[in-house]
């Protein structure tokens, strides 16, 4: 039974939460959509919190632990993460109070007729989507990929609230962490990409950092340029051989590539001049008989 769980729970989640991300995608205002985005993500979320009660012990799932035949519900599920002496989460009041109201409107949506702004219920589902990202890195040690297409992840980001509710959340999570080293991401354009990590905390965008070879600053890999096209090639039977690289590196980051270009053109510049000396130095000698 329990290997069973393990494998239908946190599957399931992930399921139901791509789900929830392809009715949030759809571009129309028809409220059906976000009505089956809520139901699914809190759907994805009630599955994940039973996963990571799972792996604290399996009987935690259980609404009685010692008969094992009916699962937690989300609240109750919610209220053992949060209890120190078993999942000892910091979920917070105000965040355990957003993931209630969502559980509320799920059920009515799902039970009752409903009368709900578009607005009100997109506004939920970024609050839990935004939980959700966060819930599965840190809490059941996903990579973003396992669990959202990063062209997905893109185009969600986009809603106003779901990016208003990320950021808010993003900066939540650096602030926990510590003194970081945080530069703008080259994907999303925010300061928000942390060094130590390699990776954006908004946009999750992963990134290697690397040294320059020629400064060692430590820069983007894709910030490095390739300036081996200003070496010097010869072909010799059909093969591209290298015959000068000037004693430079290949790739260099963007504040060391014109210095590099400048300088090969120099030395270019000045092995073609000793060229000409030489030519006119053998020129002007005497021949000899």
């Amino acid at each position: 039974m329990t290997g069973t769980h393990k494998l239908d729970l946190l599957n399931n989640s992930i399921s139901y939460f791509r789900e929830a991300v392809a009715y949030a995608q759809h571009e129309t205002l028809e409220t059906k959509h976000w009505k089956f985005a809520i139901v699914h993500v809190v759907q994805a979320m009630e599955l994940a919190f039973k996963e990571r009660l799972r792996r604290i012990h399996p009987t935690f799932i259980y609404e009685n632990i010692d008969r094992g035949d009916r699962t937690v519900t989300l609240r109750a599920a919610l209220a053992r993460l949060r209890n120190p002496k078993i999942g000892n989460m910091p979920i917070s009041d105000a965040e355990a109070n957003k993931i209630e109201k969502a559980f509320e409107l799920r059920n009515q949506l799902t039970h009752f007729e409903f009368d709900h702004l578009r607005e009100h219920i997109e506004l939920k589902f970024a609050e839990i989507f935004s939980f959700m990202i966060f819930f599965y890195r840190l809490h059941l040690s996903l990579d973003t990929s396992e669990f959202i297409d990063e062209d997905q992840h893109a185009r969600i980001i986009k809603l106003v609230r779901a990016r208003a509710e990320l950021m808010a959340r993003a900066l939540e999570y650096m602030k926990s962490r510590g003194h970081l080293t945080v530069w703008c991401c080259p994907s999303c354009v925010e300061d928000m990409f942390v060094v130590e990590e390699q990776q954006c905390c908004f946009c999750h965008h992963k990134e290697s950092i690397v040294e320059c070879p020629s400064c060692g600053t430590e820069s983007f890999e894709s910030d490095l340029e390739d300036i081996s096209d200003e070496f010097e090639y010869s072909m010799d039977e059909g093969v591209m051989r290298l015959e000068n690289d000037y004693g430079m590196e290949r790739v260099a980051c963007p504040e060391c590539v014109g210095r590099m270009r400048e300088k090969i053109e120099d030395l270019r510049r000045e092995h073609y001049y000793d060229h000409l000396a030489m030519e006119e130095y053998y020129a002007s000698e005497p021949r000899r008989g």
